[in-house]
């Protein structure tokens, strides 16, 4: 390809690998729960961050250094967002069909099926994955044209619940979606191939547009083929990308271990129905397991990258760091259970403390350093 369609390619690219179950799902939720201010809360940092990946790293030899000291980090991200996806997929069929048996069967295989079609088409090259990206994207945006602006989308409520509750919970929803491109795979590649960084000004544009869609796409009385066709193809390309990252990452040496790795996230197909069959309130069970699983995304995965990739100055990643990582998002989880499930969203004044202390603390260390780099430079005598 020329240099300019290989640049759009890879944008594309990381669209169709960033249109999530999350872009695909969470807008709706948004939308419902705070209106359209809901939506820009989520939508403005989410495209701000994916596009300005690109940017901030700019060179490739930085992307392949970060993608080379967090390998394992970056692993556990792409098992998450599949792992997210058999869920997604289970409860989208389950919805669609409403089944309440305690075993939805249906959904079960769908999860399956996504996964083995995403397995498949891990093994493609780079030049198989750009046309698949771009008529990936064709497709969704075919059933944009399809399904339009008209009708219910056309109309959004002004939200079930209080705008204060928002303004509280969108400094971490911001910071997630800021701070998680970094251990995404999918961008590393496309950055370390594309001949230009612009790929992910290209990327933020066209991911924009599927979040947009996704606004009209449920608000419509039922789901249309076409719309089903556009989760399903989004999702198997999302899937499939990441389990190719897993099994080409040289993070992991042992075949069997990498084997073990990729099929692991299967076990959050049944997740669902196990929940239907034990919670008394079946009914929310689906939304707030789909919630729940943000927290990797709102606390574990940005508190990694605060700590130990940047923007300050990172801290070296040892056993005892980790440790304390994982001692202080065991502590932090219950409350983003209170504050996105039981509407105690002031409580995630004690998370961005936490963030805003330790990001002023290593940019205070950064500039005690250079600081000290200067003097030592200049007390040095002259030749």
């Amino acid at each position: 390809m020329p240099a300019g369609l290989t640049t759009i390619a890879w944008g594309v690219f990381c669209a169709c690998s960033w249109t999530w179950c999350i872009g695909m799902y969470l807008p709706k939720l948004m939308l419902d729960r705070y209106g359209w201010w809901g939506f820009l809360v989520f939508a403005i940092p989410n495209v701000l961050g994916c596009a300005g990946f690109g940017y901030v790293l700019a060179r490739r030899a930085r992307s392949e250094a970060i993608a080379a000291r967090h390998g394992m980090a970056m692993i556990a991200f792409s098992l998450v967002a599949i792992a997210y996806h058999m869920f997604f997929i289970t409860l989208l069929v389950n919805e669609l069909i409403r089944h309440t048996a305690p075993l939805t069967w249906p959904g079960l295989l769908a999860a399956a099926a996504v996964f083995v079609a995403g397995a498949v088409l891990s093994l493609a090259v780079d030049r198989t994955w750009l046309i698949l990206a771009l008529l990936t994207y064709l497709f969704s945006i075919v059933a944009f044209a399809a399904i339009g602006f008209g009708g219910a989308g056309a109309s959004v409520a002004a939200g079930q619940f209080d705008l204060v509750e928002l303004a509280w919970l969108a400094p971490i929803i911001g910071l997630g979606f800021l701070l998680c491109p970094y251990l995404d795979l999918t961008f590393h590649r496309a950055l370390q191939r594309s001949p230009s960084r612009h790929a992910f000004g290209v990327f933020g544009v066209t991911f924009a547009v599927m979040i947009l869609f996704t606004c009209f796409l449920w608000r419509a009385p039922a789901l249309a083929p076409i719309a089903i066709g556009h989760i399903l193809g989004q999702s198997i390309f999302t899937v499939g990308a990441h389990l190719r990252e897993v099994r080409r990452s040289p993070a992991v040496s042992s075949r069997a271990a990498r084997a073990l790795l990729m099929i692991l996230p299967l076990a959050a197909a049944p997740l669902l129905p196990i929940a239907r069959a034990v919670i008394s309130n079946a009914a929310e069970a689906g939304d707030d397991l789909y919630v729940r699983f943000l927290v990797f995304y709102g606390l574990a995965f940005p508190a990694y990258v605060l700590l130990f990739i940047g923007p300050a100055r990172p801290i070296r990643r040892s056993g005892a760091a980790m440790v304390l990582l994982i001692v202080f998002i065991v502590l932090l989880a219950p409350l983003y259970e209170l504050a996105f499930l039981h509407h105690r969203a002031w409580l995630m004044i004690i998370p961005i403390a936490a963030a805003l202390f330790w990001i002023i603390s290593r940019l205070v260390a950064l500039i005690g350093a250079w600081c000290a780099s200067g003097a030592a430079h200049a007390g040095e005598p002259r030749r």
